[in-house]
């Protein structure tokens, strides 16, 4: 667990001092946080209109988040007043810590991505035009990672600055027919997984069937990251990058797993501190105006709205790079691997960060 702990946070920084050292790099990950902030809003205005409560909905989707903001600010006054164990007992570590994790609702680049909780509202109320926003939002956000891998291999294969995002773009638009294949196919998946958590049993049986429903949601949004590579880097078709990211899994061109760089759970815990420090700060100036009748300027108040915005842009922003970052660079190192005999894979250096993390 260390070993993997210290192998992400090698990789993460190296992937930043990259990042900086071209910084077009970055461009598409910020490019696809105010997209998601746009698509949102979109979503939310669309749905008041054609579908009549639909924001009252999805504010009860947001409750769980709700209520953990609730529970700091009466937690803060705890704190203040007998320390953290007191804290503890308002807040539930379990609930903070799974919206963050794989396919959770701060997780950005599962399944939940397009479409957060909102999903099974939408699909409710059978709304065609909320369902199409959806769509494009899915596509524009795997555009965005494809232009990201396209720049990063690049990087990686022929020397700092040889990328160009025109270029790049126009590889992602002409691999667009293979993306929406693969978008179609997880929105499968995903309802696949989400109906046998719905028809699950209950006892031992139910837990089988619910455990499977989460390795169908893991693998395939593990999957699909080793799978957009292939369709953008080589043209590929959909049918041809799935095959390709087999050959990938089953001819030990990789002689590590996913699992040994701890990238995802590092991006997942960077993530979850920076909305706890949100919840905490917005806890802490909630005691001190209701319970200490401390007058807050709202100059103050919108600054550190502002900072704590500007603090989530940056690590959603660089959490989604690094991510692509990482796979991108399994990628080129599996087919670097695959050009030579088997007996000589060993030998073959894993490319920029990824070497930098297993070093």
């Amino acid at each position: 667990m260390f070993d993997s702990f210290g192998r992400g946070l090698r990789m993460i920084w190296s992937s930043i001092k990259m990042g900086l050292q071209d910084q077009r790099l970055l461009w598409p990950s910020i490019l696809t946080v105010f997209t998601n902030f746009f698509f949102g809003f979109i979503l939310i205005y669309f749905g008041e209109q054609k579908i009549p409560g639909l924001g009252e909905k999805l504010g009860e989707k947001a409750s769980g988040l709700a209520a953990v903001g609730e529970h700091a600010a009466r937690g803060s006054h705890h704190l203040l007043q007998h320390g953290a164990p007191q804290l503890l007992q308002h807040v539930d570590p379990s609930k903070i810590l799974g919206m963050g994790s794989l396919n959770g609702p701060l997780d950005m680049s599962g399944f939940q991505a397009m479409s957060g909780q909102v999903s099974d509202t939408v699909t409710s109320q059978a709304s065609l035009g909320v369902l199409g926003i959806l769509c494009v939002w899915w596509i524009t956000n795997r555009f965005l990672e494809g232009v990201t891998t396209a720049l990063t291999y690049s990087h990686l294969t022929e020397g700092p600055g040889s990328g160009r995002f025109f270029t790049a773009c126009k590889a992602v638009l002409e691999s667009l027919p293979a993306i929406v294949m693969l978008g179609a196919v997880t929105f499968i998946a995903r309802n696949i997984a989400k109906f046998m958590r719905k028809k699950q049993g209950s006892g031992v049986l139910g837990f089988g069937v619910n455990f499977l429903a989460g390795i169908v949601e893991v693998f395939w949004t593990l999957a699909g990251h080793l799978i957009l590579p292939a369709i953008v880097i080589e043209g590929s078709s959909f049918i041809g990058a799935l095959k390709r990211a087999d050959r990938i899994a089953s001819g030990n061109l990789l002689t590590i797993g996913v699992g040994e760089v701890g990238v995802d759970g590092i991006c997942r815990l960077v993530s979850w501190l920076t909305y706890l420090f949100g919840v905490a700060l917005g806890g802490a100036a909630y005691y001190a105006s209701t319970v200490q009748h401390i007058a807050i300027p709202p100059a103050l108040i919108g600054l550190g709205v502002i900072g704590w915005g500007c603090m989530v842009i940056v690590v959603t922003s660089f959490s989604i790079y690094i991510r692509a970052a990482f796979y991108t660079c399994l990628y080129v190192w599996a087919i670097e691997s695959e050009a030579v005999a088997v007996s000589e894979r060993v030998r073959v250096a894993p490319p920029g960060p990824l070497a930098a993390a297993l070093a």
